[in-house]
């Protein structure tokens, strides 16, 4: 199981690291924004070395602006930890072409088994479907999102835009294995009101 924190939120990396459950972090403009920040390249630099600083092995920054790729060029050499996220249309595929460093390329924003397909192509290291937002747009995103996974082989998928548990465990029961989890699915998923009471009926059995 691959899990990924997906959040800007520095305070939640830091509660959560120590639990060693997640392999990165993942990051785009709008999370970047909900956490009261400005996306720039010096706040990619600081949220690495933040995350670099709590252990995290890895994290994803997406490209912005009108340049993407000098956008990604720009992002690469903040550490080889970092991934490079693009959008998976046209003119993200000639940038991901353009760049050729695609073990260290996420394609998002995902939809179509036809941008699976060609995440395959290009060979890059995850690609990266929207679950409940395509699931609340279609009425065959659970096929689709099966489909997906017979398509990819060489990249693999991480799978976003999660509403509830529920949502997250669903998709892992039927053999999905790499989530970028938001805080609140983070936060709760592992937890459990019977484990907690075991807990303490065993803590006051040796105190007894």
């Amino acid at each position: 199981m691959n899990l990924f924190l997906d959040t800007a939120n520095t305070d939640c990396w830091t509660d959560l690291s120590g639990t060693g459950l997640f392999s990165g972090i993942t990051t785009n403009p709008l999370l970047i924004q909900r956490a009261g920040l400005k996306t720039s390249t010096e706040t990619y630099q600081a949220l690495y070395e933040r995350a670099m600083k709590l252990g995290f092995p890895c994290i994803q920054f997406q490209v912005f602006g009108a340049d993407w790729l000098q956008c990604a060029r720009s992002i690469a050499p903040i550490g080889p930890e970092v991934f490079i996220k693009i959008p998976a249309n046209k003119k993200g595929f000639e940038v991901v072409s353009e760049l050729s460093l695609p073990d260290r390329t996420t394609l998002t924003a995902v939809y179509s088994d036809g941008q699976v397909i060609a995440a395959e192509a290009l060979q890059v290291a995850y690609t990266a479907p929207y679950y409940a937002r395509l699931k609340e747009a279609i009425d065959n995103a659970d096929a689709l999102f099966d489909r997906m996974q017979d398509i990819a082989f060489e990249t693999e998928l991480l799978v976003a835009s999660l509403r509830s548990n529920e949502q997250f465990l669903d998709l892992a029961a039927r053999g999905f294995s790499s989530f970028a989890l938001p805080e609140p699915i983070a936060r709760t998923f592992f937890e459990s009101t019977l484990a907690d009471k075991a807990i303490v009926d065993f803590e006051e059995a040796a105190r007894s």
